[in-house]
C-alpha cells in the first residue's frame, strides 16, 4: 500500500488522542493529545482531520477511530459513548461528519478490539498463533486475534473480559452481571470497593474517605498493610481472569495495558504471576505489558483500517438504507 498516509484517532472518555501514520506502523507526525469533548466529538474530529490535512504534505488516504464505547462497524457510528461523569452520548455520526467534511474514507473500531489488533500487528506478537490483549483501564477489556483473525463473536460483543464472574458468591456486579472482574480490578471497581471498605469496617490505614485506584497501589507501595490485602485480593481476582482467559482460548501471548496495569506493572503483574497457576489448566503463556503504551489506540486504529482496506468493508457514504434518518 506504499506510503500512503492515514489519520488515526484513539478516543478515550477522557483522552483524545491524533497523529498521522503509515501502514507499516510509523507515526509521522506528532501526536496531538487534549481532553476529549463527547458531546462535540463529530465536531472534534472533523476539525482534527482539517488540522492534520493542512500540516502534512501528503493527501490522507483515510481516517481511523479507535474509541471506546458501542460502535457499529457498518456506519462508522458511536451507538453509546461513556463520559467521565458517568453518563453516555449516544448515536455520534463519525463516519457521516468526516465523509461530509472531507470527503475521507472512514474505519471505526471498539478500543479493546482495536487494541489487540494493534499488538498483532505492531506490538511485536512474537510468533505466536494466538494473542490475547486485556487492558485493564476504567474497566476491564480486551480480545483475542487468532492466526491473524480478531475473534468477534455472535454479535461482535466477544472480548468482554471484564464480565467474566471471577467473584460468582458475591453481591457485587458490573453491568449487571455478578461478581463481574472488572468490579473488583479495574480502576473503578478498586476504587469502589476499597472506598467501601474503609466505610464499614473502620480499617487502621493511611487511606481516607472515597480513594482512586492509584491512591491504593501507592498507599501499598509505602508498606500500608490495609492496602497491602485489597491488592492481594487484586491479584487473586486478576489472576482467576487471565487463567480463565488462557483455558478458554489457549493464548500463545497475553499482553496487557490501561492505565492500572501501566502505572502499576510490578504489581499487578507480580500478583498474576503469584497465584496464576492456582487456576490455570493450559500450558502458562508468556504475560507482559504492551510494547505500545499509550499509543495502543493509534496503532489500533492504524491496524483496523489496514485490516478494513484489504476487505472493503470501509465505511465511505451514508448506507442508501440510513438515508430516512439522514436528518434525525
Amino acid at each position: 500500500m506504499g506510503m500512503e498516509q492515514i489519520a488515526v484517532f484513539g478516543i478515550g472518555s477522557t483522552n483524545f488522542r491524533y497523529a498521522v501514520a503509515v501502514p507499516s506502523g510509523d507515526i509521522v507526525t506528532d501526536i496531538t493529545v487534549e481532553p476529549t469533548r463527547p458531546k462535540e466529538l463529530e465536531t472534534q474530529i472533523v476539525d482534527a482531520v482539517a488540522e492534520v490535512r493542512a500540516t502534512t504534505a501528503e493527501p490522507l488516504a483515510g481516517v481511523a477511530v479507535s474509541c471506546t464505547g458501542l460502535v457499529d462497524k457498518e456506519t462508522a457510528r458511536i451507538t453509546e459513548l461513556d463520559t467521565p461523569a458517568g453518563d453516555t452520548v449516544d448515536r455520534i455520526e463519525v463516519g457521516r461528519a468526516v465523509h461530509d467534511a472531507h470527503g475521507l474514507p472512514v474505519v471505526l473500531e471498539n478500543d479493546c478490539n482495536a487494541a489487540v489488533l494493534g499488538e498483532w500487528h505492531y506490538g511485536s506478537p512474537d510468533g505466536v498463533e494466538s494473542l490475547a490483549h486485556v487492558t485493564f483501564g476504567t474497566g476491564i477489556g480486551g480480545g483475542v486475534v487468532e492466526r491473524g483473525q480478531l475473534v468477534r463473536g455472535e454479535s461482535a460483543q466477544a472480548g468482554e473480559f471484564g464480565l467474566l464472574p471471577v467473584a460468582p458468591e458475591s453481591s457485587v456486579e458490573s453491568t449487571g452481571v455478578t461478581g463481574a472482574w472488572e468490579a473488583f480490578c479495574s480502576g473503578r471497581g478498586i476504587a469502589h470497593t476499597v472506598s467501601d471498605r474503609i466505610v464499614e469496617d473502620d480499617p487502621e490505614t493511611v487511606l481516607d474517605g472515597p480513594v482512586d485506584a492509584q491512591a491504593v497501589f501507592e498507599a501499598a507501595d509505602a508498606g500500608d498493610e490495609f492496602a497491602r490485602e485489597c491488592l492481594d485480593r487484586v491479584a487473586r481476582y486478576n489472576a482467576a481472569g487471565i487463567a480463565a482467559i488462557c483455558n478458554a482460548v489457549n493464548p500463545g501471548l497475553v499482553t496487557v495495558g490501561g492505565g492500572v496495569a501501566m502505572n502499576n506493572a510490578d504489581t499487578v503483574l507480580g500478583g498474576i504471576e503469584r497465584y496464576l497457576d492456582d487456576y490455570l489448566f493450559v500450558e502458562p503463556p508468556e504475560i507482559r505489558l504492551s510494547r505500545l503504551g499509550d499509543d495502543i489506540g493509534l496503532y489500533g486504529a492504524l491496524a483496523a483500517f489496514v485490516e478494513a482496506r484489504e476487505s472493503v468493508s470501509v465505511w465511505e457514504r451514508a448506507p442508501a438504507t440510513d438515508a430516512s434518518d439522514a436528518d434525525d
